[in-house]
């Protein structure tokens, strides 16, 4: 079987910029039994993971009308003369899907949703979602949450949908040493919530002069430069509250991962329905006590591994990050919980996707 794997045009599949659904991508295939039969076509980029299994597209977007566009269309040409005997899977872009299924007969074709499909152009509506249903090979969801916003409006239990959630490989096979250090790591995006960590940090950073507080990330990743006015105003605000404060800017996921081995507290304070943020699993992953927003999949996530504040705001962020920091063994028990009930770990993520692709390459033969 062979996997044909399409990432859309602002994905690139590359150590320094690579953002969550190319890692998504580039972890499961890691593991994945099909490893030598997936190709990944995605936008163009000098030092690709997996150089051997990339197929990097130059998009020609006023010819094509658009970056994505390009890029599949492009697809299609390369790979006209090709094997029938595949799936095609295209991540987070239904618009795109509906493109392919006109375009490509007799190959099942996947589509795999990282975010809320009713705010996603071609899913938007019931009747579009509707369509996909009946068109598509298999429909996976990186969570239960997004699964159930795609069937809002949907009274039927369709048989050729999956939930498949991110998953970690983990760098250490033992609980790893910590130091006195709290993490906030994602795009500097007002929805992602670094305003409401800052805020809650005026205090704390006083209360606490043993301990170091952390910002990783820009408003896009690989970015170097702050762009935006939010992040800008973000950043500078969190330098003013003195020596203890660290910002690292934008980190390949390598780096991070290092970082996060070594912090004791992670904070996820999003304030829009994270589908299932990568960050969050790598703060498990890591033994890290994870603090997140009683939102989105990050609900489904941490229950049973970590904290939920509902309706988050700085206060009571700084509530629970002061709990913890001077509770040294509510702390710990966080941390062990994150570690033992650890439930992502790649390789048995990658298996149960292989299963699916399986099954799904089945029903077409």
């Amino acid at each position: 079987m062979k996997i044909d794997i399409i990432l859309p045009y602002k994905e690139i599949f590359s150590e320094n910029k690579a953002s969550a659904v190319s890692l998504t991508v580039k972890n499961s295939f890691e593991f994945s039994k099909f490893k030598k039969k997936i190709i990944i076509y995605g936008q163009h980029t000098n030092e690709p993971f997996y150089k051997k299994n990339f197929i990097g597209i130059k998009p020609r977007r006023l010819i094509h009308f658009g970056n994505n566009l390009s890029i599949v269309k492009q697809y299609i040409k390369l790979t006209k003369n090709n094997d029938n005997k595949k799936i095609i899977e295209i991540h987070n872009r239904p618009y795109l899907f509906n493109y392919l299924i006109n375009k490509i007969r007799n190959i099942p074709i996947v589509i795999y949703y990282h975010n809320d499909a009713t705010t996603m152009k071609g899913s938007k509506t019931v009747n579009e979602r509707k369509e996909i249903i009946k068109n598509a090979a298999g429909i996976v969801f990186v969570s239960e949450f997004i699964k159930k916003q795609f069937l809002k409006g949907i009274k039927s239990r369709p048989k050729n949908i999956y939930v498949l959630p991110n998953g970690i490989k983990r760098i250490s096979k033992k609980k790893p040493a910590k130091e006195k250090k709290v993490l906030f790591v994602g795009r500097l995006v007002e929805e992602k919530g670094a305003h409401i960590y800052v805020n809650s940090l005026e205090n704390i950073v006083k209360k606490f002069p043993d301990w170091k507080f952390i910002i990783i990330g820009t408003s896009k990743a690989g970015q170097k430069k702050l762009i935006t006015s939010y992040e800008k105003k973000t950043v500078d605000t969190f330098l003013r509250l003195g020596k203890r404060v660290k910002y690292y800017g934008f980190l390949p996921n390598s780096k991070v991962k290092q970082i996060m081995s070594k912090s004791s507290i992670l904070v996820v304070p999003s304030i829009w329905d994270d589908p299932f943020p990568l960050v969050a699993l790598e703060g498990l992953a890591t033994s890290q006590a994870v603090i997140a927003s009683s939102r989105g999949g990050l609900i489904e996530m941490l229950n049973n591994s970590g904290i939920l504040i509902k309706n988050i705001d700085s206060k009571k962020l700084e509530k629970k990050l002061y709990d913890l920091i001077k509770n040294r063994k509510k702390l710990l028990y966080y941390q062990n919980l994150a570690w033992k009930n650890f439930k992502y770990e790649q390789k048995i993520i990658s298996k149960k996707q292989d299963v699916i692709r399986q099954e799904i390459l089945d029903k077409y033969i």
